[in-house]
């Protein structure tokens, strides 16, 4: 067993092992992490000895809970060019684990967010328990979901608007409703599952679906495929005043109480943040995979200057106030965001 880096990589029969191991902060991604995953499933691309990487969290609670935003806040305070480095290598290792030759799987159990929602949506079979709870929280701190996600929710349509500019967590049944996940898999059954697949002389792709279907039961029934219509009918519009005035207006007392609190939340959220989240969006529906993380790219590194990252982790993780004061406009990003089209 090799541990460095908060990851503990190991070698099981044909089968690569990295398990994300900092516990203590919900797996939040440090630069070395992302470093060492990609580093890890490149070495791995030229060895004969594996067939297949894996890669699992060593926490009851969390896979991941996202990048280390502590970490981009404090490089950015400093004056240092960290912030942009880590977004660099984070894109590095998403493509690095796309590009794998060798079929990547990860096992998720607990809260899947931010930078851990686009860790596993890079992995090429991606199977949870009940215990996941998925979001792209990001406008709650001033920023929009990267990592790909213009790409992943932007196929979700007026749904992955939803998911955008509020943040809302979703379970692993709405997960497997929207495709964001291909299997479901008992937390109680983890274990047996990771034995098979460590056991395994055949790792095929084929071959590790075919060891999963075993394990795999059918989830509760997903909450959010009963609201479908309520978040298309509120959620459709092209820009924010009119999706807020659209909630605000819901008279069917039957989806009052569901909107009021959509409302609240789309509220309490970053208007910069929202309204760029909103226009990745659309923009993404448009664009290839590469073309979208690009676009996340260039806007990620003038954020920290014109955006509202900073006034939200101060309010939610240094200060903890949670009163972030939010910018009402900014003029710079008005007008990127009018080139972006």
């Amino acid at each position: 067993m090799n541990t460095e880096n908060h990851l503990i990589v190991e070698q099981h029969a044909a089968l690569g092992v990295i398990t994300l191991d900092r516990v203590s902060s919900l797996n939040a991604l440090t630069l070395d992490m992302i470093n060492g995953i990609r580093t890890q499933v490149e070495t791995w691309q030229d060895d004969a000895g594996i067939q297949a990487i894996l890669i699992k969290s060593n926490s009851p609670k969390a896979f991941c809970a996202g990048g280390d935003i502590r970490y981009l806040y404090d490089c950015y305070q400093n004056g240092t060019e960290g912030h942009k480095e880590y977004f660099i290598a984070e894109y590095d290792m998403l493509n690095s684990i796309r590009a794998s030759k060798k079929p990547v799987v990860v096992l998720l159990d607990g809260y899947v967010l931010g930078g851990g929602f686009g860790l596993a949506q890079a992995c090429h079979i991606i199977v949870s328990s009940e215990k996941s709870r998925f979001a792209m929280p990001e406008t709650a701190i001033g920023f929009f979901p990267d990592v790909a996600a213009t790409h992943f929710l932007s196929r979700l349509d007026d749904i992955g608007v939803y998911l955008a500019t509020t943040g809302d967590q979703i379970s692993s049944s709405d997960a497997l409703y929207l495709d964001l996940i291909d299997y479901h898999v008992p937390s109680q059954q983890f274990n047996a599952l990771f034995d098979a697949l460590s056991q395994s002389s055949n790792l095929s792709k084929d071959k590790i679906e075919q060891i999963i279907s075993k394990f795999i039961t059918r989830p509760v029934a997903s909450e959010l495929s009963t609201s479908v219509e309520n978040i298309r009918k509120h959620f459709g519009f092209e820009n924010l005043q009119d999706i807020e005035k659209s909630l605000e207006n819901e008279k069917d007392q039957q989806h009052k109480a569901w909107a009021s609190k959509v409302l609240s939340t789309l509220q309490q959220r970053s208007w910069l943040a929202k309204k760029t989240s909103l226009r990745l969006q659309y923009l993404g529906r448009g664009l290839s995979l590469q073309q979208c993380m690009q676009l996340e790219r260039n806007l990620q590194d003038i954020w920290f200057e014109h955006g509202d990252i900073l006034e939200g982790v101060r309010a939610l993780i240094i200060d903890k106030d949670k009163q972030p004061k939010w910018q009402q406009q900014n003029a710079t990003l008005d007008k990127i965001l009018a080139e972006l089209g």
